[in-house]
């Protein structure tokens, strides 16, 4: 009697499984529109001169046309970027751009430094990822780029709760969107934290437990207004992005939400080809 209960149970269990595991079947909908948008997460170096300064070394691109901290992002953006991260911070009360080549070049040491207003008016075309810090510099970034369809915050909660309603995400949440999802996403039900906008996943999250990977899962998120980001890692708080080409087979071809690349300038060109 008991062993005959017992193999009820699994039978039904595995009835159970079969009917949910094909439930979330990815073929179950529709092959995504369009293909993935290449998110660059880092500017692209420009050439130096035996100064090791940027500006002489580009025939062409003087200081008069942008500085270069806006030309090493327009470069990520001319090497197949969809989208751009945008870094910042704050100097005497205002919001500037990054700068990465700092202590290479005496000259570009001591030039002003680059407004974040100024940079996003000059990078039109790419979706824009602002990397906000903390309350008052959200606060500061939000001021000088008003949102847009093409913009979006991001960052630790504290900062992104200083953004009001504006376009914005938190790692953490973004994060608990894709665990939660694991489970939750059996039944097909979108987790509570995948309201914050964004659902980031790594390259060790992609498989059969991401339930409907990659079309069912794109679809739901689709409906629920979630973005979808693809990076390799993401450790104490900051995304890393893919560096290497092999990376990408890691990634379902039909897949259509944003990846986020650390090596624009070789990725780019490769995979749009």
């Amino acid at each position: 009697m008991n062993s005959t209960v017992g193999r009820g149970a699994i039978v039904a269990l595995l009835v159970l499984f079969g009917g949910l595991s094909i439930y979330n079947a990815s073929w179950l909908a529709d092959t995504p529109t369009g293909g993935p948008k290449l998110l660059a997460g880092l500017p692209v170096e420009l050439p130096r001169d035996t100064n090791g300064c940027i500006g002489s070394a580009e025939a062409g691109f003087g200081a008069v046309y942008a500085s270069p901290e806006t030309r090493m992002l327009q470069m990520a953006v001319g090497n197949e970027a969809d989208a751009i991260n945008i870094e910042s911070e704050m100097v005497g009360g205002q919001a500037v751009i990054t700068r990465p080549f700092a202590g290479e070049c005496k000259s570009e040491d001591a030039s002003p430094r680059t407004p974040i207003a100024d940079a996003a008016a000059q990078l039109t075309k790419p979706d824009q990822f602002f990397a906000v810090k903390d309350a008052a510099h959200a606060k500061a970034v939000l001021a000088a780029t008003p949102p847009s369809d093409k913009r979006v915050y991001y960052g630790p909660e504290a900062a992104v709760a200083a953004l009001g309603k504006a376009p914005a995400f938190s790692i953490e949440k973004a994060r608990d969107c894709a665990s939660g999802y694991k489970t939750s996403g059996l039944l097909g039900m979108i987790p509570e934290s995948c309201a914050n906008g964004a659902m980031l996943l790594t390259l060790d999250d992609l498989g059969f437990t991401l339930w409907g990977w990659p079309n069912r899962l794109l679809a739901r998120m689709k409906d629920a207004n979630v973005r979808v980001i693809v990076a390799e890692d993401v450790a104490d708080g900051k995304i890393k992005g893919l560096t290497k080409l092999d990376q990408y087979n890691d990634i379902a071809r039909s897949y259509n939400g944003y990846i986020w690349i650390d090596n624009i300038a070789e990725m780019g060109p490769a995979l749009k080809r």
